[in-house]
């Protein structure tokens, strides 16, 4: 069986391209555009250029679509993530700390408003026990 012969990508290509795409991120970063339309520029630059290593230097270009499929899926989800939880960043103000701490398992019974004050229990009752002094005389 002979061996299926690829051909080798220009790869001085594929390095002006990026270098191209580079400037222009440096270029774009200084012409004082709105935040939002730079920062999408950049991103989709970004993703172009991120496209370009994996395809030409990582070979990905001379594989199966299924490859492509498991390498472009995390990226989407990703995005997705992103996208899905940037109105919670945005829009959600930092809340203040509460003013008691309550520790697990010191929590305070919640009273209803109309409750009957319960008996206390004997542990709230009585005085801790003191030990008797040491050297014997009254306590």
């Amino acid at each position: 069986m002979a061996a299926a012969a690829h051909k080798e990508p220009n790869y001085m290509n594929v390095f002006w391209a990026l270098l191209v795409l580079t400037l222009a991120e440096v270029g774009i970063f200084y012409l004082g555009l709105p935040k939002v339309v730079m920062i999408v520029c950049l991103i989709v630059m970004a993703l172009v250029k991120a496209g370009l290593v994996a395809a030409y230097f990582m070979h990905l270009a001379l594989e199966k679509r299924t490859l492509a499929l498991i390498v472009v899926s995390p990226l989407v989800l990703s995005a997705i993530i992103i996208i899905g939880l940037t109105p919670d960043s945005v829009f959600s103000y930092p809340r203040k700390p509460p003013e008691h701490w309550v520790l697990p398992g010191q929590e305070e019974p919640a009273s209803e408003p109309n409750a009957e004050p319960s008996a206390p229990s004997p542990e709230q009752v009585a005085p801790p026990a003191q030990a008797p002094p040491v050297d014997g005389g009254p306590a």
